[in-house]
């Protein structure tokens, strides 16, 4: 008897998760294909001053992805890049040799000086072997305002959760390739 309720129930489960009127219910909805990338890596190609922002998410937000990102960027003030000093450091010192190695970067003060920003969002810290690894998601925002343009999300790291020297490194490396730097 239990068995026949379990086998009704994944019936009814598999029979609703067919069904069209939900499915496309569920493309339709922004949240569900929001797609953050709303901009492409070729427009840094000449794009010199760079803000590197280090921030811990507190919300989720399900609906628009691009959006909560932009506002906890923008919400973000100078003081908060130095509340996770020893994550900030590592990801400054290896920016710090990509502008010391190709010199098409500098660093910017705050986000009016900015020409994109590089926003890692921190989700958690693993500790393998007792070493803290901090993971989360990286975001370059373009921030252009000219002309009435808003800032837009031009990369986001390949994973939902990355290690943030990995992170970092693959947008170093997509951007050494758009502006074709070997």
């Amino acid at each position: 008897m239990r068995y026949a309720k379990v086998f009704v129930l994944l019936l009814l489960l598999i029979g609703l998760m067919n069904c069209p009127t939900l499915n496309q219910a569920q493309q339709n909805s922004p949240g569900v294909n929001d797609n953050v990338v709303t901009g492409s890596l070729a427009e840094l190609r000449n794009s010199r001053r760079v803000l590197l922002l280090v921030h811990r998410s507190t919300m989720i937000d399900s609906r628009g992805l691009a959006k909560t990102i932009l506002d906890e960027a923008y919400r973000t003030g100078p003081e908060t890049r130095f509340r996770y000093p020893r994550l900030y450091n590592s990801l400054a010192r290896k920016l710090n040799n990509y502008m010391k190695k190709y010199q098409s970067i500098s660093a910017a003060e705050d986000v009016s000086n900015a020409d994109f920003i590089i926003f890692f969002t921190l989700l958690e810290y693993r500790r393998p072997l007792g070493v803290p690894y901090p993971y989360g998601e990286m975001f370059v925002i373009l921030n252009n305002r000219a002309n009435g343009k808003l800032p837009r999300i031009v990369w986001k790291s390949r994973k939902s959760s990355m290690w943030a020297e990995d992170a970092l490194g693959d947008f170093l490396k997509d951007l050494r390739a758009v502006r074709g730097e070997s």
